[in-house]
Parts: structure tokens; sequence; C-alpha cells
């Protein structure tokens, strides 16, 4: 993203300091007209999010829906997730592979939450944060969670509510060796029936 170049208003607006709810209809109005056309919008909007250190409290509901009116229902395939768009969006929003930005773990959810298919690398990269959380304390993820002490707690439970309802709407009761694996390595699946692990 360093070699991104942004053409004028929306440079202007990537080296302000606060975003405001100016600088959205600016953006709505005459950078993005109908919303993100090219993950290279994409990129720019991503730029512009990362850029400026103050938002007001508009741009988390314009940014998560912009982004994911481009991700899934305009990218093939419309309406879900292939791996070639979650293996995008994992590189945009993470750094080796952990997500530091509350609004664009928000993103990830968000996403997950609205698409018809979600490939296991999109559902296995989102308990890879609650992972990271509980064992090393890194990621966005470890500051917001209710405790962090190791072990499941309340906040990732429902996080990985979340993940594993995306899977049922995907593909019915099926996990991938994978997903379980990470499934394991949180502790969900821990002490529970084989046969139950791969039904859960």
């Amino acid at each position: 993203m360093g070699e991104l170049r942004l053409s004028y208003p929306a440079c202007v607006i990537a080296g302000k300091m606060r975003l405001t709810a100016d600088d959205i209809g600016i953006l709505r109005e005459h950078v993005f007209v109908g919303g993100l056309a090219s993950s290279q919008d994409a990129m720019i909007l991503l730029a512009i999010n990362t850029s400026c250190s103050e938002k007001c409290s508009q741009w988390h509901h314009y940014f998560i829906e912009t982004m994911t009116d481009f991700i899934v229902r305009t990218c093939y395939p419309q309406g879900a997730m292939d791996e070639w768009n979650a293996d995008w969006l994992i590189a945009m929003i993470s750094t080796r592979g952990v997500v530091n930005s509350r609004i664009e773990l928000d993103l990830l959810f968000h996403i997950i939450d609205i698409s018809a298919h979600v490939p296991d690398s999109l559902s296995i990269f989102a308990l890879e944060q609650i992972r990271v959380a509980m064992v090393e304390d890194a990621g966005i993820w470890a500051g917001l969670r209710d405790s962090r002490q190791h072990g499941l707690q309340r906040a990732d439970v429902l996080l990985i509510t979340r993940v594993m309802s995306a899977v049922a709407r995907s593909r019915g009761s099926h996990l991938t060796a994978r997903e379980r694996r990470m499934l394991d390595q949180i502790g969900v699946l821990t002490g529970l029936p084989a046969d139950h692990a791969a039904a859960a």
C-alpha cells in the first residue's frame, strides 16, 4: 500500500488528522460515486482509514458498509466469499495474520455474518484472532475481550458462535479438518466426544 497514489480529493482527506461527516460526503459524491468499483478503490479507502487517527462517529458505519458492499455484493461470486476474495481481505486487514484494528476486526466479522458462503480460510483466520488473543495476548481482540486471563471467556464464545453460524449457513454441519484443528487449539472441542465434535 506504500506505492498507492491517491488522486484529489482523496489525497487531501488521507492527509487529515480527523475524518468528519463532510469528508464522508466528499468521498460519496466525488471519489466513490456509486460505491467502490475496484480493488484499487478498496485499497484507497483502507489507506484513508489507516492514515487518519481520529474519525467521526459516522465513519465506522460508512467504512464497514462500503467495504462490505464491494467485497461481498459487488465482487464475484456476488453475495458470497471465495478463497481469492478471502485471501485478499486477510492480506489487507492483518499484519502477519493478526488484526490490530477494531474497525477492521468488525469488518471481518460483518462480512462473515452476511456472506452466503464462507471458505474455511476465512473462518480459520477469524478463529485465529481469538486464539492469539487467548494464548499470546496479541491483536486487537486481546484488549477487547472480557478478560486477559487464559481460557475461553464469554466474549470469545460469542465470536466463535458467529463463525460457526456462518459455517452452518455455508455448509450445514460440516466442519473441515482445518476448522476442527483450530477449534481444538482454542479449546472448544476439548473433552467432547469425537462424533459430537465432528457435528459441532
